[in-house]
């Protein structure tokens, strides 16, 4: 037996062929381009994507000895991806981390929609969620919308190439179109976003079984894979992710180490009393839910300060914060984006900084003040999801063992590893296979398929010092809430917390 996940991330699009262990045995990859602008705008060609989604798919299926029992997918969420009524793409996707909408979301802010919204779906507004999205294109490209079919995510674009179906996975939709309770579409929601209009573009919602399609026949010849072959829309990344680290249950957590940094907890309910922020996305069973904190600073700020010191990537600043003694760096501030920040706290304005820095700090304290900034601002919200007796990392900074010593030190938790680099695609495959009748249940396949990683756990003395760099990290972020630049004050909608 073989199954391929796609994982189509946000500049990667990569397919994983596993076996019938369900271990990775063979993975094809691809660049994708994004496209950015100056004001934070980010657009990436539908067809390019699904080009580039078409060729990983082709590669690894034709090394496949034993063929192709399944396919799976997973995609970055958020983001609006238009089609019209011939499917075809109106205009290239606006993704997740384009800034164009915040002043919709600014003012849904001071005029109380976005906490109402955040009672009914559980997902505090940000610019680069459809709604806000749309809101944007219905003033200033209503041609567009005018030609508008439906609104679909990245995975369901590649879903409807392959299956000629267009939906969501109610994962995508959560954020921000269903009540999360009921985890349908809310007709209050589109009220406060002011989009009644446009009701028509959300298609039909799928999740269990229904998520399954066969492949349609000239799909199937482009990419050398059986007629029929059932194929799946997994949940989005986050979730997938969550779902093949194993985190399946109440109180079990999860960290993504990767372009954005994303923690989520699993949870028995909704929470929709909680401070507003994150988002409460659909769990693996009807009463679970997953509530995520996902940043918009992640590893892009480590590629920056790798770039700013002259190193050839981020593995050399790793080696290079290895060096530093801990203790004594400057104080960094993660908040890179030209979008600001969305998670633990939403703040378009939030703007990076370095505190403390002195002719004394070298090279290798400036590498390790960005690699403890981003680790705090894990712990950060992690506070906001909740207290977990453990956490379990994915994404590719996973691969560094200084960094993940250092979550387990500034979060006081025992720190699991993963056991493959695969684990977006494995969570995308596990799902297809319960959703196919190949394997009983989630924890079923979560039993035969996760093996646990390397294990770091606390280390005392460390964790004392990030409780007091935590701590000035809390003060120096407040401080900053107030002043950009010098200019005018400014607020935060949802301060850091503490654990205390």
């Amino acid at each position: 037996m073989s199954v391929i996940g796609l994982d189509l991330g946000t500049s990667r699009v990569k397919a994983v062929r596993f076996d019938s262990t369900w271990r990775a045995v063979d993975t094809e990859a691809e660049t994708t381009i994004v496209q950015r602008s100056p004001a934070g705008e980010c657009e990436q060609d539908m067809a390019a994507v699904w080009a580039a989604a078409a060729r990983v798919i082709h590669a690894v299926a034709a090394r496949s000895p034993d063929g192709v029992d399944l396919l799976a997918l997973t995609a970055q969420g958020d983001g609006c991806w238009l089609v019209d009524a011939h499917g075809e793409p109106l205009r290239p996707a606006i993704l997740w981390n384009d800034n164009r909408g915040s002043a919709i979301i600014d003012q849904w802010d001071r005029d109380g929609r976005l906490e109402q919204a955040f009672r009914i779906n559980g997902c505090w507004g940000a610019p680069g969620l459809a709604h806000a999205q749309l809101r944007w294109l219905d003033h200033h490209q209503p041609h567009t919308l005018s030609g508008a079919s439906r609104l679909l995510s990245c995975g369901s674009w590649i879903y409807q190439q392959l299956t000629g179906r267009q939906v969501l996975e109610v994962s995508d939709a959560a954020n921000p179109f269903l009540a999360a309770r009921t985890r349908t579409y809310d007709p209050t929601l589109l009220d406060l976003f002011e989009l009644v209009q446009y009701r028509r573009l959300l298609p039909e919602l799928v999740s269990g079984p229904d998520r399954v399609a066969p492949l349609l026949g000239h799909r199937a010849y482009d990419l050398g894979l059986p007629v029929g072959t059932p194929v799946a829309l997994a949940p989005y990344d986050v979730v997938a992710t969550a779902l093949g680290t194993g985190t399946l249950h109440a109180g079990e957590a999860f960290a993504v180490l990767g372009t954005t940094l994303c923690v989520g907890m699993m949870a028995a309910d909704p929470a929709l009393n909680r401070t507003p922020n994150g988002m409460t996305l659909p769990g693996p069973t009807t009463d679970s839910w997953l509530l995520a904190y996902a940043t918009l600073n992640g590893t892009e700020v480590l590629n920056w300060t790798a770039a700013t010191l002259g190193l050839a990537d981020v593995t050399e600043l790793l080696s290079l914060a290895a060096t530093a003694q801990p203790g004594g760096q400057p104080l960094m501030l993660p908040y890179l984006s030209p979008a600001g920040e969305r998670s633990p706290f939403r703040d378009s304005t939030a703007q990076g900084s370095l505190h403390g820095l002195t002719s004394r700090h070298s090279r290798a304290d400036i590498a390790r003040a960005a690699l403890d900034a981003l680790t705090l601002a894990v712990r950060a919200c992690l506070e906001a999801a909740g207290r977990p007796q453990g956490l379990a990392l994915a994404g590719g900074g996973a691969r560094s063992e200084l960094w993940s010593q250092a979550i387990s030190d500034a979060t006081g938790l025992p720190v699991t590893g993963p056991d493959t680099p695969e684990v977006g695609a494995r969570g995308a495959v596990l799902t297809a296979a319960v959703d196919a009748d190949m394997i009983n249940s989630l924890d079923d396949a979560a039993a035969v398929a996760i093996r646990p990683g390397r294990t770091y756990t606390p280390n005392r003395d460390e964790t004392e010092r990030f409780s007091m760099l935590y701590h000035n990290f809390q003060a120096v972020h407040a401080l900053s809430t107030r002043y950009s630049l010098g200019t005018e004050p400014r607020r935060s909608r949802s301060p850091l917390t503490n654990w205390g």
